[in-house]
């Protein structure tokens, strides 16, 4: 007998450290239309919708991003929040990303949880390029026991 808890002791830990090494990711409605355009009286703004979550970008290059995360099980996850910005044809097709997804949220979830993830950045390449951005892609990455 006690050789079967050892087995299915060991059987769990084997699962667990196989989840720990699990990297996801999962790209939200890519990309997010184009919600509005401001600027006549300030800075130019862009702002992106992806259901109800939003990112808005500014023509100085800052930018915010924010959602809720959804983490599916009770172990453990680390989930982050990035953005990457574009220039494509209508409807985001053929996009030349102009950078890397920038992570600026990482909040550990557990049992079924959602949490909210929100955070910004500053990129002055975007400054330069915001005449012709027109995409936005947000990423959650998850590392843990991602499902």
């Amino acid at each position: 007998m006690k050789w079967k808890l050892w087995a299915l002791l060991a059987v769990l830990l084997a699962v667990r450290m196989a989840g720990a090494a699990d990297d996801s990711l999962r790209r939200a409605q890519a990309p997010g239309r184009v919600a509005s355009m401001q600027g006549t009286a300030g800075p130019a703004r862009i702002d992106f919708l992806f259901g109800d979550s939003r990112v808005s970008l500014g023509s100085d290059g800052a930018w915010t991003a924010s959602r809720d995360v959804s983490h599916y099980g009770l172990l453990c996850a680390t989930y982050e929040l990035g953005v990457r910005f574009g220039a494509g044809e209508s409807g985001c097709n053929k996009v030349e990303w102009l950078g890397s997804v920038r992570y600026v949220t990482a909040q550990q979830q557990c049992n079924n949880a959602t949490l909210y993830h929100s955070g910004g950045d500053q990129q002055p390449e975007l400054a330069r390029e915001f005449s012709r951005i027109t995409c936005a892609e947000q990423v959650i990455r998850c590392s843990g026991n991602c499902k």
